[in-house]
């Protein structure tokens, strides 16, 4: 009788033990998912604020250097623009008009 009750209760510590286990891993699983969701969502927003300068930046960049905005610099500065004699400007095109097929290779030429 006595080694029965002590299986027994052998029996029952070992299922609250396991059981314990997997509550505790559980509970740690769901408290990383947890951590996860917060540094994700602080990184989409530096993401966002990182996006904003860059647009910020480049609408600053693309006001400098217009033509109007160049000649004023150069004026500022005493510089003189000229236009060169044998100046020229590339053409990108998808695909070789000369062609029927598509290559999907994009191709520079001068003119």
């Amino acid at each position: 009788m006595k080694r029965s009750v002590y299986k027994e209760n052998f029996k029952n510590l070992v299922f609250i033990s396991i059981t314990g286990l997997y509550l505790i891993i559980y509970v740690f699983l769901y408290l990383r998912i947890i951590y996860f969701g917060y540094a994700i969502e602080k990184i989409k927003e530096e993401y966002e604020t990182l996006n904003l300068l860059n647009k910020n930046y480049t609408l600053q960049l693309l006001k400098l250097v217009t033509p109007e905005n160049l000649e004023k610099i150069a004026n500022e500065k005493n510089l003189k623009l000229e236009i060169p004699n044998d100046w020229c400007f590339l053409e990108i095109r998808e695909e070789n008009e000369n062609e029927k097929n598509e290559t999907g290779i994009l191709e520079a030429g001068t003119k």
